[in-house]
């Protein structure tokens, strides 16, 4: 039996990760070897945006229960994804650079804060990976009232 000093047995530890990282494309992370993940998760959007406001609508707030079908994604698991919800006061008129809200990963539904009902609201959601790849779905909902 052949005994190997330490420094040796790292030098042949960083010298088999570096090969692995050549022939790969991964890269070490805490000891172990990690894929780099550049794929966003597979998700198909908002599926509805509702609101119950009773009788004739006057001034007031009332929260809006978003849903949607679970992503799926190449690496992070489905209840490690997180979901960024897009809110605007006109069709089209998201603004994609920052979130109005980020639902906890692994949810399917999300209800806002109460949101004035004088005003029409439209919703994007888009789900995002452990690694931060976002889909880019653009399916908007309105936000409707199932009780007029």
């Amino acid at each position: 039996m052949v005994r190997q000093s330490g420094n040796r047995r790292r030098w042949v530890l960083v010298a088999a990760i570096a090969v692995l990282t050549a022939l790969t494309g991964a890269t070490a992370t805490s000891g172990t070897v990690a894929a780099r993940d550049h794929t966003p998760p597979t998700f198909s959007g908002l599926k509805s945006a509702t609101t119950c406001i009773p009788g004739p609508v006057e001034d007031g707030t009332a929260a809006y229960r978003l849903t949607w079908d679970a992503a799926t994604d190449d690496i992070t698991p489905q209840s490690k994804i997180v979901y960024d919800v897009y809110q605007a006061t006109k069709s089209g008129g998201e603004d994609f650079s920052t979130p109005t809200y980020t639902v906890r990963h692994g949810a399917t539904s999300f209800t806002t804060p109460p949101l004035p009902t004088d005003t029409s609201f439209y919703f994007v959601v888009r789900a995002r990976d452990r690694a931060g790849n976002r889909d880019s779905n653009d399916v908007e909902r309105e936000g409707v009232n199932l009780c007029v």
